[in-house]
């Protein structure tokens, strides 16, 4: 019945069953089954059937909550007081202490053996609408199952810190949007960590009340790492963002007193192979699966699977109400839980003593200092930046004032001159001449003519106020004469028409720089020697940055042309790609001509770096770019060089000590991969083990009820707990013989050859 005080309507358990099995299987919602029902009911008038669409839900509520107690086996037992994920079913292929592990397993197994991977994700799409009115339904069974308890949660977001951290790696979405808000959600997604067998955790989704922030998953961490934990020494952790979120991790967990993890847990921080490309260069090698010890073959993405299932159900939870929300959500967690339990059952490296004692010593020390796993990188020094420079010259040079110093008065001059180089500028020409489009984009040009202008006025004033103070520490002053008055020089290049209009453009005036007004000698007469010398630098650098953008441009270029204009199917969409690597193309001429610009200027001053060598000349033969893949035996490849710009920047790039330092890292990354696969094929082997054992603990679970039943004398609960019993002696019989195989099999590697890593046992029940 949908109420016990006046029933008019009830429900056959056939009905509520099937509405379940749809709703979890074809994610039917509940409108559309009792539309069906209508239709069944009257097909040639079905809106003339009473709705009762209100009382489906009720009861369906009141059904799926009674059927997960009595499969939880709480109609056997006398009521007692519920414990968190009590009703939930869990990964028979983790090991799970009590469950599925013997009593002694720490003396049986070996630490790199009792390894659990968590991966963490949240989900936007899970979002949920704030309700008009007051949320006055009562839960049936809150923190039973996957989602967190409410009450503690909410204790625990208000004493949490929710500062807003600053990105040291890439920006993203993650990050930027942790602390948005949208008022017309109370709930805007969901956050969960699940196993790496694709099975969320128990009690461990948790709602966010904003974007994704720490204190959301930092919870959702913590439920995950204290559930059938006790004894596990290691855990690994993998988050897409993971090199932000584990830098003060630990220290929020120790000032929060709703926070804990097992005492002797040892975290392994990672990326998900997915998402760390995507990440600085810095971070593959520090939180990559496949370099991280414990980790065997997980790409620490699994929960994204997860979500495009559990997505089909969003729009239909967006208007329930949270309790509602929450025991749909549960429901379809847990089936997919059982989803994934019902389908569990069915090279010659010699080690190098030196490279092996850096492993060691990398692996030993990653978790105070992710840059020890650097190794795995090669240690190759790239050019600076200019940015980087400019800040290096500030650092070393005394400021005449807070905002304005040589360095970055050279600096500026750079920037303007790349942008009369630039095609920002309009060119010169008669307006009667311009068509409709033309006048419209003269006004941005326009614009933009003022705004250079400015900046031009800006250096051109700071250039002769300060240009006889710019080397007063070792260096003459510069005569006087050689500065005309004060008044003429800050109009001097740019001076307005009769009609007000600038009567010389902003990209032919001459920017006052030391390369500008002389050849090295010049400023050697004239101290300007550190001027010289600091934009000297600055072009060195101005010219990393432009063939850097240049390589970028080029290779995005090559892949329009692979990806989008080959694959072209009509002459529109062809014409759109086209388009696009066009304007790619104009990217690479802007950045050619600031490189060119930089070749010339330093050509100038090249006296004031004796040890740099000249800049080499940039040609359109060194721009083209390779479309196509070729293999390593094609044809006429030996005497193929690379064009100069794909190495220029990087220091030794060449002689025994660079291939010195590639064959080390490939060795490391060669026996980083043969690990992880080792110590994939010993998960397995005990895997192998541990699902039959979870399956035989539930059985016996089943048989310790039915032998209270007995007591109670009671045959229906006695019949429902064989029949459990007989299930789950069905699945451990099914697993037995799937996995029987793997547990007889031979090792595929010698391990007794590899005298770098232990081998851990396997047990055998």
């Amino acid at each position: 019945p949908a109420t016990f005080r006046t029933v008019e309507t009830i429900f056959t358990f056939t009905v509520l069953d099937d509405f379940l099995v749809d709703n979890l299987e074809c994610k039917t919602t509940g409108q559309t089954y009792y539309s069906k029902l209508q239709t069944i009911t009257n097909s040639m008038f079905p809106h003339r059937v009473s709705t009762r669409y209100k009382q489906l839900q009720r009861a369906s509520r009141q059904w799926r909550d009674l059927t997960n107690r009595k499969r939880a086996g709480y109609g056997h037992t006398v009521p007692v007081k519920e414990e968190e994920g009590c009703m939930a079913i869990f990964c028979p292929a983790c090991p799970q202490p009590g469950i599925n592990l013997p009593d002694n397993f720490q003396e049986i197994y070996k630490p790199e053996e009792l390894v659990w991977t968590f991966i963490m994700d949240g989900n936007f799409t899970t979002e949920h609408m704030r309700a008009r009115t007051s949320d006055d339904e009562v839960p049936l069974s809150e923190g039973t199952s996957f989602m967190a308890e409410p009450t503690r949660y909410k204790e625990h977001l208000s004493t949490a810190n929710h500062k807003k951290i600053k990105s040291t790696c890439n920006t993203y979405r993650a990050i930027e949007m942790a602390n948005s808000s949208h008022p017309h959600l109370d709930v805007t997604g969901i956050g969960a960590t699940a196993c790496a067998h694709g099975c969320f955790v128990p009690t461990s989704v948790v709602d966010f009340q904003k974007g994704e922030r720490q204190a959301n998953m930092d919870y959702s961490l913590c439920q995950a790492l204290n559930y059938n934990m006790d004894g596990i020494p290691i855990a690994v952790i993998s988050y897409d963002i993971m090199c932000q979120y584990c830098v003060n991790l630990l220290k929020r967990i120790d000032e929060n007193a709703l926070l804990s993890i097992p005492e002797a847990l040892k975290l392994h921080y990672v990326i998900g192979l997915f998402h760390i490309h995507g990440h600085q260069d810095t971070c593959l090698a520090r939180f990559s699966p496949s370099y991280t010890h414990a980790t065997r073959q997980v790409d620490g993405e699994i929960i994204e699977t997860l979500w495009s299932i559990l997505n089909n159900i969003s729009r239909s939870t967006r208007g329930m109400s949270l309790v509602h929300r929450a025991e749909v959500l549960d429901a379809h967690m847990n089936y997919s839980n059982w989803k994934k339990l019902i389908k569990t059952g069915p090279c010659n490296l010699k080690s190098h003593p030196t490279h092996s004692l850096q492993e060691a010593d990398a692996q030993s020390h990653r978790w105070e200092n992710p840059e020890a796993m650097d190794i795995y990188e090669t240690k190759t020094k790239k050019a600076p930046t200019r940015s980087e420079v400019q800040t290096e010259l500030s650092k070393q040079e005394k400021a005449w004032d807070s905002s304005n110093g040589k360095a970055q008065w050279i600096s500026s001059g750079l920037t303007i001159q790349e942008t009369q180089y630039g095609p920002c500028l309009c060119t010169d020409r008669a307006i009667a001449d311009f068509t409709p489009l033309d006048l419209e984009l003269e006004g941005s040009f326009v614009q933009r003519r003022e705004g250079s202008t400015q900046l031009i006025r800006r250096h051109l004033m700071i250039s002769y106020h300060e240009f006889d103070r710019a080397d007063q520490v070792d260096e003459d002053q510069i005569n006087e004469s050689d500065c005309s008055d004060d008044e003429d020089v800050e109009n001097e290049g740019i001076r307005d028409g009769d009609d007000g209009s600038a009567s010389v453009f902003p990209e032919d005036v001459n920017i006052m720089l030391p390369s500008t007004l002389g050849r090295w000698t010049w400023c050697l007469h004239h101290g300007a020697k550190s001027l010289a010398v600091k934009e000297a630098k600055l072009r060195v650098a101005q010219a990393h940055d432009a063939i850097h953008k240049i390589r970028l441009a080029l290779g995005f270029k090559s892949s329009l042309i692979r990806t989008r204009v080959r694959t072209a199917k009509s002459q529109k969409t062809k014409k759109s790609a086209w388009s696009s690597v066009h304007g790619v193309d104009a990217g690479v001429q802007e950045h050619a001509r600031v490189y060119s610009l930089a070749r010339d200027m330093f050509d100038v001053l090249e006296d004031a770096l004796p040890s740099q060598e000249s800049l080499p000349e940039l040609t359109k033969a060194d721009m083209k770019v390779q479309t196509l893949v070729l293999g390593s035996n094609e044809r006429g490849q030996q005497n193929e060089q690379l064009p100069w710009i794909w190495t220029f920047g990087i220091q030794e790039n060449n002689g025994p000590h660079w291939f010195a330092e590639l064959q080390r890292v490939h060795w490391l990354r060669a026996k980083a991969q043969l690990e992880r696969w080792m110590e994939e094929e010993c998960t397995i082997k005990n895997e192998a083990h541990w699902v039959p054992a979870y399956f035989r603990n539930r059985a016996d679970f089943w048989i310790e009820r039915m032998d209270r039943t007995v007591q109670l004398t009671s045959p229906g609960h006695y019949a429902y707990a064989a029949k459990q019993r007989h299930m789950w002696i069905q699945l451990a019989q099914s697993a037995d013989e799937a996995l029987k195989f793997i547990r007889e099999s031979e090792p595929l590697v010698d391990k007794s050859t590899f005298t770098y890593m232990s081998v851990p046992a396997i047990y055998v029940p």
